[in-house]
């Protein structure tokens, strides 16, 4: 609920115009505003006692560069701020708290609940992937966008003050229902993620069955059988039940971590379909690094609904012990997000379009066209970390012609991007500049000669705080990485025409990686040898001869289980397979008379079981007639860098 602006408030906090107040708390008040270009933020302005605070200021500074760093993963992203106002710009999320929905229309089941369990843990993984502790998650802190749950309420820190239960009741009951036990334990001893973890396993019994799992007539209560008592969890489904239960472990050294908790809710045989939109956060924080040893930042409420609650508590930032020298580590980097290797060749990942800006077509690579500018997508709208390398041979046709590669892309509106970076290669000059809200600018440049009519092999890798460009090999510009609201997107090559010409730019052998190290992962061999592997299908385009591949193992159940170190209890452990996806999706040419294998026809005598693939021949027509939103499990056999046969695998739940 917003509220109009009182006499006194600002007309303008910064470049944001002020429309109605959504509250006010022990920190500062919130308020809806406009940005630039139109969007609706929330911004929240700290109260003068403590603005004129350096100290606060510094603290405040520091720790919305942690937040900043959050993916926006199931959360509302942190957008902008001033550390020396202050005030801190947020997602402004319309939709209803979980705290609502509930006490409108009681406990959520099926679907439902599955999507909150998800979407939470989602939020949780990116959170901890930033390291940040939430330390306030709680239904009121979960709303819903369009149906996707989203957290809120991270962003800024305070000194945690010892809790007493002798606070108003309305300021600490809310909370202290879904405070781990860590946290009610009168030794000053530092907290961790598993505080959260914990909160996240009341918020979901308490979705599941409309109360929380320890809730007392009064807080000493309540805090008593948090301490003391097992959880209330008999309303929840059999396998929810389970993974609440740990993750409300006493100690916070028996619950899982919130990746961990997608690995377990990831897995076949969901009560129904997750949205996509959902499925896709989820995957992608589930692939985040998982850090042994980080520096945790404990923060406080940021965002609208952080007032609602009144003054609330406050909090402390956690310091690590002094750091020991770093130890040499030989091991490989760890893959944290997806991979996308295509020649451009054929239309695979980026589809043929036109618009009335140009086009993007496939001749000899990724042909694109346009008198202004223009963007070539990738068709599956794949979200890239903050850190990633994107390489890709660029050939540019006319001395009006710039290669362009936007990155961390996002806000889509007609198929365009308006929140972005891009690097831009032109004949005489490189350039890299940011979008935000369509209002572009030049964050670094520099005169450098790129011939046309010849290939250049160009190199952008992108980390926490800086881009790199190399062409063929040699530094062309760095550049800083400052916009709050750009922390991860899409992937997306084009053309930028300079003034009065056209831009004619080919692309081919792209490779788009998550992380900065150069290189890793490799491309497969397979792209150009011979091979034989399990892979999930995203594509099988026999017409277009072009398939979309991405290796990926599938292992019994119970196998999967020992791997990762889950309870024989998981569900997991029961599935007749579990697939391990290598996240490394790759276009594969199909061979000009491929075979096809499927063991539907006469199951008994049309599989494999060994291989749990098809081994009857079958028209196209026939193998790809349930084709869906997910990857179905293939044997694929390679021959010279192509698809030259392809027999289904029954390896999905239930078979």
């Amino acid at each position: 609920m917003t509220q109009p602006l009182r006499p006194g408030d600002p007309e303008f906090i910064g470049r944001y115009r002020t429309r109605s107040r959504l509250g006010e708390g022990g920190m500062g008040t919130v308020f809806l505003a406009e940005a630039p270009g139109g969007r609706l933020v929330a911004v929240k302005v700290i109260r003068p006692e403590y603005a004129h605070e350096p100290e606060f200021r510094a603290r405040f500074r520091s720790e919305v560069n942690r937040a900043r760093q959050v993916p926006p993963f199931c959360t509302a992203e942190v957008l902008d701020a001033d550390p020396d106002v202050p005030y801190l710009v947020v997602e402004y999320v319309d939709g209803p708290s979980l705290s609502d929905v509930v006490a409108e229309n009681g406990p959520l089941t099926g679907g439902n609940l599955h999507g909150v369990a998800v979407g939470v843990a989602t939020a949780l993984a990116a959170i901890h992937g930033a390291g940040v502790i939430h330390r306030d998650l709680k239904p009121r802190n979960v709303l819903f966008a369009l149906g996707t749950p989203k957290v809120i309420d991270f962003g800024i820190a305070r000194p945690l003050e010892p809790t007493s239960f002798h606070t108003r009741a309305e300021e600490v009951v809310g909370t202290l229902a879904y405070m781990a036990p860590e946290r009610l334990d009168t030794a000053d001893r530092p907290l961790t993620p598993a505080v959260d973890v914990f909160a996240w396993g009341a918020v979901v019994a308490y979705a599941g069955a409309g109360r929380t799992p320890f809730g007392g007539d009064t807080p000493a209560v309540t805090a008593a059988r948090i301490l003391t008592q097992p959880p209330r969890v008999g309303d929840l489904p059999p396998y929810l039940a389970e993974l609440v239960t740990a993750a409300l472990e006493k100690d916070p050294a028996n619950r899982p971590t919130a990746p961990e908790l997608l690995d377990r809710l990831l897995v076949p045989g969901a009560p129904a379909p997750l949205p996509a939109q959902l499925r896709r956060e989820a995957e992608a924080a589930a692939k985040q690094p998982r850090p042994s040893r980080r520096r945790w930042v404990a923060v406080a409420a940021a965002t609208a609904t952080l007032v609602a609650a009144g003054a609330g508590l406050v909090f402390r930032q956690l310091n690590d012990p002094q750091p020991a020298a770093p130890a040499v580590d030989s091991k490989p980097p760890v893959v944290a997000g997806p991979s996308i290797f295509d020649s451009l060749e054929r239309s695979a990942f980026f589809e043929p379009s036109t618009g009335d800006d140009g086009s993007c077509s496939h001749q000899r690579g990724l042909r694109v066209r346009s008198t202004d500018s223009m963007m070539c997508g990738l068709y599956s709208r794949t979200v890239f970390p903050a850190a990633q390398s994107v390489e890709v041979r660029a050939t540019l046709s006319t001395a009006t012609s710039c290669a362009a590669i936007w990155f961390r892309a996002t806000t889509e509106e007609d198929d365009r991007f308006s929140d972005n970076y891009r690097v831009s290669v032109c004949p005489t000059a490189v350039s890299l500049t940011s979008s935000i809200d369509g209002r572009e600018t030049v964050v670094a440049s520099t005169d450098r000669p790129t011939s046309i009519g010849t290939a250049h092999e160009l190199r952008l890798t992108a980390d926490d705080r800086e881009a790199t460009l190399t062409v063929d090999g040699a530094p062309a510009l760095k550049g800083p990485l400052t916009e709050s609201s750009l922390i991860s997107g899409q992937v997306l090559f084009g053309v930028v025409a300079r003034p009065g010409g056209r831009a004619d730019v080919t692309f081919a052998e792209a490779r788009l990686r998550s992380g900065a190290t150069t290189g890793f992962p490799a491309v497969p061999a397979f792209t150009s040898g011979d091979a034989q592997f399990s892979a999930g299908i995203w594509l099988m385009y026999d017409a277009g001869h072009i398939s979309i591949v991405e290796p990926t193992d599938y292992l019994p159940g119970a196998e999967y289980c020992r791997r990762r170190g889950l309870p024989a209890t998981s569900p997991a452990c029961v599935e007749k397979t579990v697939p391990i996806p290598s996240s490394s999706q790759v276009a594969v040419p199909i061979a000009r008379k491929p075979t096809y294998l499927d063991y539907r026809p006469d199951r008994a005598k049309c599989l494999d079981p060994a291989t749990h693939a098809g081994t009857c021949t079958v028209p196209f027509g026939d193998f790809v007639t349930d084709i869906g939103p997910s990857p179905f499990a293939a044997l694929v056999t390679i021959r010279g860098g192509e698809v030259v046969r392809v027999a289904r695998m029954a390896v999905s739940s239930g078979n």
